[in-house]
């Protein structure tokens, strides 16, 4: 993966952060979408989520992750940390999360994967072990 390729899965990254940790304009939410994805963009949920799919296209990418917002109450969104993998770029970033009826925050790193072309992201996917990511990335066995 380039050096530029990394800045753009960095910057996309710091700018979910900030939307997650601010009132969470769902038109703030579009403009970074269509800013730093590619129209067909694939993303893909961890299987342990609970009714994981596959989204393909901004639209449906923009409508899921409105619903995190919604149901998951995620909150205080660390700053991403972003690592070259070769073919992809690996981010991780921490966050606290109240779901259902849970009284204290839970807290989670979440990993992402990502591949960019011709400078937006092209697909995603989200993994809940952090470790598990990084062997997929190839970074560890």
């Amino acid at each position: 993966m380039t050096q530029e390729n990394v800045e753009i899965v960095d910057a996309w990254w710091k700018a979910v952060v900030g939307w997650f940790n601010s009132p969470r304009d769902p038109e703030a939410l579009g403009r970074i979408i269509n800013q730093y994805m590619a129209p067909n963009v694939i993303w893909e949920e961890d299987p342990i989520w609970p009714d994981a799919g596959a989204f393909r296209g901004r639209d449906a990418v923009y409508r899921r992750w409105l619903e995190y917002a919604d149901l998951m109450h995620i909150e205080n969104v660390g700053s991403p940390q972003v690592i070259d993998a070769g073919d992809s770029v690996l981010a991780e970033i921490p966050s606290e999360m109240f779901g259902g009826d849970v009284g204290e925050a839970v807290e989670h790193v979440w990993a992402y994967t990502a591949k960019v072309e011709d400078g937006r992201i092209a697909h995603f996917r989200g993994w809940y072990h952090p470790d598990e990511a990084a062997r997929a990335a190839g970074l560890s066995e």
